[in-house]
């Protein structure tokens, strides 16, 4: 699972890097089905996270699954357990 996020992390620097240069600020966010960009980034700053509109802000919301099907899950800032 870490070589995936390793992987997944060297692919959205690359895509990005083009262009005019951004700063790109990742954060990873667990929480329930249909959690909203709006809200994550809420959730984000209420855990006194520096989410600038002026960066580029990638966050992946995690969800779980049961047999196949989305379950919810408690808001929960999972940005320091993401591999660097």
């Amino acid at each position: 699972m870490r070589d995936l996020a390793a992987r997944i992390q060297r692919l959205e620097t690359a895509a990005f890097k083009a262009g005019a240069p951004l700063v790109v600020r990742r954060f990873v966010v667990q929480g329930p089905v249909g959690l909203s960009e709006p809200d994550a980034v809420a959730f984000l700053r209420e855990q006194r996270h520096d989410v600038r509109d002026r960066d580029l802000n990638v966050i992946r919301i995690v969800i779980g699954a049961e047999n196949g099907r989305p379950i919810d899950l408690p808001l929960a800032d999972l940005t320091a357990r993401q591999s660097r």
